[in-house]
């Protein structure tokens, strides 16, 4: 993955040096310089995912092919590394990618927003405890 990677960058590298700016050329550039960032950071959570999970696999090698003991707290630091890694991976694509930051963004406004719903009516059932008004409460909560 990492020489693939390196591929497409020096080829993107060497595209974007050669063309000229003007017209559907200046459209093209931008393209490929918008495939470059994505490529940066699909090499980003490839090098996180290599050097998360790197030290659980060394540690299974050492224990498997020369058969000694390892302590249990540096299997749990690789064991919490490679669990960190899927904790990482959408954060890193939240900062890297703007389609997904885009994306966690709006799904962050929506949540806010449908609390601050949920919130009010929860304050209108507590203060006003007609029957006509608990009625109408329940109806909306349906």
């Amino acid at each position: 993955m990492t020489a693939l990677y390196g591929y497409i960058f020096c080829t993107i590298r060497g595209i974007l040096r050669d063309k000229p700016g003007n017209g559907a050329q200046k459209q093209c550039q931008e393209y490929l310089k918008k495939e470059k960032q994505l490529a940066g950071s699909l090499s980003l959570v490839l090098a996180l995912f290599a050097l998360s999970w790197l030290p659980i696999h060394i540690i299974n090698c050492i224990i498997y092919f020369r058969g000694k003991n390892i302590p249990v707290v540096y299997i749990h630091v690789g064991i919490l590394l490679s669990h960190a890694n899927s904790a990482v991976n959408p954060v890193v694509y939240a900062f890297k990618i703007e389609k997904i930051k885009t994306a966690y963004l709006e799904l962050w406004r929506q949540y806010i927003s449908c609390g601050e719903i949920n919130q009010g009516s929860q304050t209108s059932q507590t203060t006003d405890n007609t029957p006509s008004s608990n009625l109408n409460s329940e109806a909306i909560n349906k």
